[in-house]
């Protein structure tokens, strides 16, 4: 067994993401408290917890490309693209776009959307097109998290590690 083969990621993943949870149990407590705030604030503020949930898993997917391409060099054959790897996924949404896909362009909406001043036409914003994701989406991040698991069930981010760790597991299987 090579070494890049173990998930050592899982750990500080699951913690970061159990820490941002905990935003949300913010946010419904202050909904509990005030009764302005209501569902709009709440998926406002819901946005930014998911936005750099996305993030922290898009480090993660990309780390188990690395330690996939690891592998494959120490068997003697050659690296995969990234592109190719996110992919390829057990889970596919609508228009066929694989769950990784989207959280890897969504984590890259959330990090450069203050940046554009036009909707981007590259990987990114045609992915997102894809699943219904566009210039005019009022809560993009939150939009892609409905698309990626139950929506009675956002603030559970022990789905989204779900979704990217039996993805890792899927990858290396079939790749290395």
């Amino acid at each position: 067994m090579h070494s890049a083969e173990f998930d050592f990621r899982y750990d500080w993943i699951s913690v970061t993401l159990n820490a941002l949870e905990s935003g949300f149990k913010v946010v419904q407590e202050k909904a509990d408290a005030e009764p302005w705030f209501d569902g709009v604030w709440q998926i406002e503020h819901a946005e930014s917890i998911l936005g750099v949930a996305f993030i922290v898993t898009q480090t993660y997917i990309l780390g188990t490309v690395e330690d996939l391409n690891k592998i494959r060099e120490s068997n003697g054959k050659n690296p995969l693209g990234k592109v190719d790897i996110y992919s390829d996924a057990p889970q596919r949404l609508s228009n066929d776009v694989s769950s990784v896909l989207l959280i890897n362009s969504i984590a890259n909406y959330y990090k450069h959307h203050d940046e554009w001043d036009v909707w981007p036409t590259n990987l990114t914003g045609e992915i997102l097109n894809n699943v219904g994701i566009g210039k005019d989406t009022e809560f993009p991040c939150y939009v892609a998290a409905t698309k990626l698991w139950d929506k009675n069930d956002i603030g559970n981010l022990k789905s989204l590690l779900k979704i990217i760790s039996d993805w890792r597991e899927y990858v290396l299987t079939k790749y290395k």
